[in-house]
């Protein structure tokens, strides 16, 4: 007799995050013990050197550990485990994430309720409790705009990222939107395979916009479910040393080039490639004054920025990585 396949494939892409992996393991686990949902979980590690796979070897034999073939990126790594996935649906989840009581059983049962239905997002929440923006609208180059120029620091209350991060929206009962945040996505397996999942040509940011966007043009609405919570840590891979920090911000700004070439022409790319190199050079300056001032990091800042500045302007329009 064939076993019934389970509710669930977690896909979990993981990169020197031990501890942050522990406790996303544990609350899985948890919840499934709980009676939420029948999971099978897949962990792809990018290389990590942390003792990572040592840990998920020892700790949970029952997740399936593979390598994707070294750091190949967030969206690759997510687009390898899930080619092994047996469950009903997809979850892609990050790995500095917990998933709170009640969580998986309210995605679930929504995805089950509503078959037309492609995606649904829950309420990411800081360890303290306090609601982290969790959908958005897609992403204007205004934002960009106000980002760059740091308007966005002088006036933190702005229409502008308001309305793109949807602040002020009823957060007590589903509804329709453009963007849910790629720390958790749940994915009808259909949805997932008619898109064939992210664009590898992401290495790492933007894939979960642009797997949005092309979501909801191929028919799939995507509905944020405030019920469902996540507690998200954000930022464990993210590293001090400003060459690493450097080139996280320019595969940032490498990622988005691509994205608004490949989604919204041309001309906005060129656009968003302008407003990313003046923004490093609006920093490179601040940062070489504040320098005068004897501020013990001011030198690091500037070398970081510097190195923004030269790898944003030789970025390619035709690549989502540096």
């Amino acid at each position: 007799m064939t076993a019934a396949p389970p509710d669930i494939t977690v896909s979990i892409v993981s990169y020197n995050t031990k501890d942050y992996l522990r406790a996303c393991l544990t609350s899985l686990f948890e919840r499934q013990s709980a009676g939420e949902a029948s999971l099978e979980v897949i962990v792809a590690d990018n290389g990590s050197i942390d003792g990572s796979q040592d840990m998920v070897r020892t700790e949970f034999p029952q997740v399936i550990l593979m390598d994707p073939g070294g750091n190949v990126g967030y969206g690759r790594g997510n687009n390898a485990a899930i080619a092994h996935a047996t469950g009903r649906y997809y979850f892609i989840l990050n790995s500095d994430t917990e998933i709170q009581p009640g969580a998986l059983s309210s995605m679930l049962a929504y995805m089950q309720a509503n078959p037309k239905i492609g995606m649904v997002g829950a309420q990411l929440v800081w360890p303290d409790g306090k609601d982290q923006a969790s959908c958005s609208t897609d992403p204007p180059l205004s934002v960009v705009f106000w980002e760059q120029t740091f308007l966005y620091k002088l006036l933190p209350n702005n229409k502008v990222t308001s309305a793109y991060q949807m602040s002020g929206m009823d957060a007590t009962k589903p509804q329709d939107v453009d963007q849910i945040c790629g720390a958790g996505f749940f994915v009808r397996k259909e949805a997932w395979e008619a898109l064939g999942g992210f664009d590898p040509e992401y290495f790492m940011y933007f894939e979960d916009i642009d797997f949005c966007i092309r979501l909801r043009r191929a028919g799939w609405p995507i509905v944020f479910l405030p019920q469902a919570r996540i507690t998200h840590h954000l930022g464990a891979s993210s590293q001090k040393d400003w060459r690493i920090r450097a080139k996280m911000i320019a595969s940032h700004n490498q990622s988005r080039y691509y994205f608004y070439t490949r989604n919204e022409g041309v001309r906005q790319g060129e656009t968003l490639k302008f407003l990313v190199v003046l923004g490093a050079a609006l920093r490179l300056i601040a940062w070489s004054l504040i320098s005068l001032t004897g501020k013990r990091n001011a030198r690091d800042q500037i070398k970081m920025f510097w190195k923004v500045f030269v790898l944003s302007v030789k970025m390619r329009p035709d690549k989502g990585h540096l």
